[in-house]
């Protein structure tokens, strides 16, 4: 067997503990910070990493100080390990429990793929519906991977992979009772505020093509940018805050391609304590993971997905006294022993067809899946 590195050890520790948790990297840096929370020891830094899934449902994971030699303090408190690296029999049904959720909440076994019928179906209803109003709709769809080499050792080894791979996105890996665990390597900035300089950050990022594709944007996925940049222009306007749009660029995200525009603002000098709520409930859902018009597009994909986007399409979040730091949760999977599923999604205009739909969501999806495989290729 293959000697597993400090990362992989500290994430089966604290998946087999049961402790909610988040291990991330922000954007640009290599190292990978810890939070754990047994919900009993002292705080150790007011630093807190907040989940906040599709529906609004927030969940806070504070920085206390069990968090200090995680794969030893974890696994100890927990008697789930022995020393030479095997589980304790007797407690592994508590730590599956765990890892799946309580009372089904969020339980990765549970989970099943979006069959085409039904995902051809809300796409010709959306397109149906788009004909007559000028906007466009996220659909989204699971796919499930159930095999009995998904263990933990091995999705941990394919985290790191991913981790590695994604230097520029928001990496993250946390798990919550409520959530189950879940990976995410995010490469759209939902808001950052720099309370030191007091200056405000965000994207526009809306538009997708496969990476070898070169030349101009086609005029669809043009569109469906330009409803972003409107969306965040205004919300920041709506807030006192000036936005400086710079302009748009391509974006490589592993194998495919998005379209880049950054936004930029000051914050007001006299910036009340509800300024990053506000601003959080007017930007999420973006218009990259919902649609435009909101509230319109929001109800069609009530009306249309048959799944619960649970923390995909939502936003996970780093903050202290000095920084709020957030992306969208996407490009991102749910997992438990034997199991993955990953979500999806794909802007929906008047002119889309199901079956391009469902290519452009399986090369996202694939972008994530990948780093499984090699895992999977052996019998």
């Amino acid at each position: 067997m293959m000697e597993q590195t400090e990362f992989v050890v500290s994430l089966l520790s604290l998946l087999k503990s049961g402790i909610s948790f988040a291990a991330y990297s922000l954007p640009g840096n290599i190292e990978v910070e810890y939070i754990v929370d047994d919900n009993t020891s002292p705080l150790s830094t007011s630093r807190k990493f907040i989940i906040s899934t599709w529906s609004g449902d927030k969940y806070v994971i504070l920085d206390r100080k069990c968090t200090a030699s995680i794969h030893d303090s974890c696994v100890d408190a927990n008697s789930n390990t022995r020393s030479d690296g095997n589980r304790n029999e007797a407690n592994s049904s508590n730590i599956t429990n765990s890892i799946n959720g309580i009372d089904g909440v969020g339980d990765v076994h549970k989970r099943e793929n979006t069959p085409w019928e039904v995902y051809k179906s809300a796409i010709e209803t959306v397109t149906n519906l788009l004909r007559s109003t000028d906007g466009k709709v996220v659909v989204s769809r699971q796919k499930v991977v159930e095999d009995s080499r998904l263990d933990y050792a091995v999705i941990a080894k394919a985290i790191e992979a991913a981790f590695v791979a994604s230097p520029k996105a928001f990496r993250a890996v946390y798990f919550t009772p409520a959530t189950s665990a879940w990976c995410v390597c995010s490469p759209e900035l939902l808001l950052h505020i720099d309370r030191k300089t007091g200056r405000l950050h965000t994207v526009a990022l809306a538009g997708t093509r496969k990476a070898d594709v070169d030349g101009n944007w086609d005029s669809k996925n043009v569109n469906e940018h330009s409803y972003v940049v409107r969306h965040i222009a205004n919300v920041l306007k709506n807030n006192g805050i000036g936005p400086e749009i710079s302009a748009s660029e391509t974006m490589a995200a592993g194998k495919i391609r998005h379209i880049l525009t950054r936004i930029s603002g000051n914050i007001p000098a006299r910036e009340d304590e509800g300024l990053t709520d506000r601003l959080l409930q007017a930007l999420h859902p973006t218009p990259a993971i919902c649609g435009y018009p909101i509230d319109w597009s929001r109800g069609v994909i009530e009306q249309v997905e048959q799944h619960d986007r649970e923390c995909y399409g939502g936003y996970i979040a780093v903050e202290d006294e000095e920084s709020f730091y957030s992306h969208v949760n996407l490009r991102c999977f749910a997992f438990g022993e034997g199991k993955c599923c990953f979500w999806g999604g794909g802007g929906i205009m008047k002119d889309s067809t199901p079956e391009s739909e469902w290519n452009e969501t399986e090369l996202k999806i694939d972008a994530t899946l990948a780093y499984l495989r090699p895992a999977l290729s052996h019998k």
